[in-house]
């Protein structure tokens, strides 16, 4: 009976709500929803590719150098971060949808894609949990949802590896980061989250977020993780800008 309905509610639910590219929003065709993006955007998107950064993932174009200005002049408290696509382009049309326009099917999407190129990268750090970086609950509430924990989610219904939500609050509402430069950044943060529950029963964890700037909320909540007992961090977001 069940099975019966799902296969008359599943059609009529694809033409009221039809899976659209990624990047562009245009209808996918039935070849095209598989990558999530349409044939033109497909070839548009930029992947970060293998000259980057080592330590925040983020492309740079001189493939001579194992480091980024940024990275070379700061330490981090990650390990090393990964990121799937560049925030270029329609990725910050996506991105803005991603955030604010409910669009929570992305997720699966950029799951797909992260695991795609970075599965292997995952399995041989053996990471134990997958920690979000966590919303203010009012704003979250508001809002509806947190797409870093949508991002999360999806990773680990394809990878295995458990979501650790609880494990880090935040405690205060801050300020977009995209208005602040580096060292407001680093005061907007400062005691912005805490240890929610006990993890000492993690040795390795990966923090995921939407965007990666600078590095300067990743360091925080790796901060905290560090406080609790975390041995090794690691990091991968979905977008990060081209680093100098």
């Amino acid at each position: 009976m069940i099975h019966n309905i799902k296969n008359i509610i599943t059609p009529v639910l694809t033409l009221l709500y039809p899976k659209r590219c990624v990047a562009c929003d245009k209808v996918l065709l039935k070849m095209e929803k598989e990558t999530g993006f349409c044939r033109d955007c497909i070839k548009k998107v930029k992947l970060v590719g293998p000259v980057c950064c080592l330590k925040c993932g983020g492309p740079i174009s001189d493939d001579t150098k194992e480091f980024c200005r940024n990275c070379e002049r700061n330490t981090h408290a990650f390990l090393q971060n990964k990121a799937i696509f560049q925030y270029t382009g329609d990725m910050k049309n996506a991105m803005y949808r991603f955030k604010y326009a409910n669009r929570r099917c992305y997720g699966k999407v950029f799951a797909k894609h992260a695991n795609r190129y970075y599965g292997r990268w995952l399995k041989d750090n053996n990471i134990e949990a997958i920690v979000p970086v966590p919303m203010y609950k009012k704003k979250e509430k508001r809002r509806g949802y947190n797409q870093a924990t949508v991002f999360a989610r999806e990773l680990s219904a394809i990878t295995g590896i458990p979501v650790a939500e609880e494990i880090v609050r935040r405690e205060a509402d801050t300020k977009a980061m995209k208005q602040l430069n580096g060292l407001k950044r680093k005061k907007n943060l400062l005691n912005a989250f805490s240890l929610g529950e006990n993890v000492v029963q993690f040795r390795k964890v990966l923090i995921v977020d939407d965007i990666y700037t600078t590095g300067t909320t990743m360091d925080e909540v790796a901060k905290v993780l560090k406080s609790g007992g975390v041995k090794e961090i690691f990091g991968m977001c979905v977008c990060i800008g081209e680093m100098q």
